[in-house]
């Protein structure tokens, strides 16, 4: 019998939404009249309403300390679909992780 070893789960590798904020690397377009954000974070970009980002390319609305959104309960659409281990929460890990990118930590 061939012994083999135990496969890990993969959700057990990705991070907990809380304090990752790779996703908050990613574009995020307003949907107009749904979405209801501070409009200090918001910018425009070709006509489209956007969450503004940083320099490093997250999002203002994210905490660089916590890691946290600081809009949560206001937060976009597609910030609230979006599911951890889903294809595009892979590919923002992938994203965050590649050489020569920040790694996740404080964003001061």
């Amino acid at each position: 019998m061939i012994d083999r070893l135990p496969m890990l789960n993969a959700l057990e590798e990705i991070p907990a939404c809380a304090g990752c904020g790779s996703c908050c690397r990613l574009v995020v377009e307003l949907l107009p009249g749904v979405d209801d954000v501070p409009e200090e974070l918001v910018v425009e970009h070709d006509g489209v309403r956007c969450m503004e980002q940083r320099g490093n390319g997250t999002c203002v609305a994210l905490d660089p300390l916590t890691r946290l959104c600081s809009i949560y309960e206001r937060r976009p659409t597609a910030c609230r679909d979006f599911t951890r281990a889903s294809p595009p929460c892979l590919k923002a890990l992938g994203l965050a992780f590649k050489p020569g990118v920040e790694k996740p930590g404080p964003l001061l």
